[in-house]
């Protein structure tokens, strides 16, 4: 007993569709999980920002580097594309706010780009 050739037409158009499927969800969640880890990273920074930086100077900097957040894990410092955050081209961007001459600031606003979502932001005024 024999498949007929419209019968394996139908089996090879329904397995197309079926690795479509996949393959777009499959791009879906990675641009959700790369979101959740620009998420996190921006929350590992602003807890660095607030619980370790400003209480250890009493300020905020006027610009980071990766030397500025000791207490976060390396690799969140990077974006997907392995900018750090300070360089211009990075997901991640950071703004010190109501700064005095000598670079020392009262606030600060943190954002990342995200694929999915709108830009997510955390301020200084977040941690009241």
């Amino acid at each position: 007993m024999g498949f007929t050739v419209i019968e394996v037409i139908i089996f090879f158009v329904v397995m197309v569709v079926l690795a479509v499927f996949f393959i777009l969800q499959k791009s879906d969640l990675q641009l959700s999980y790369d979101d959740q880890t620009r998420k996190t990273a921006i929350n590992s920074m602003f807890y660095s920002l607030t619980e370790i930086y400003h209480p250890e100077h009493g300020y905020y900097p006027s610009n980071v580097n990766p030397d500025t957040f000791k207490a976060v894990a390396p690799e969140l410092l990077s974006d997907t594309w392995d900018v750090a955050i300070g360089d211009s081209e990075s997901e991640y961007r950071y703004e010190g706010l109501d700064c005095n001459g000598e670079g020392k600031c009262q606030k600060f606003k943190l954002t990342a780009s995200l694929d999915k979502e709108a830009e997510y932001t955390k301020t200084s005024d977040d941690k009241n």
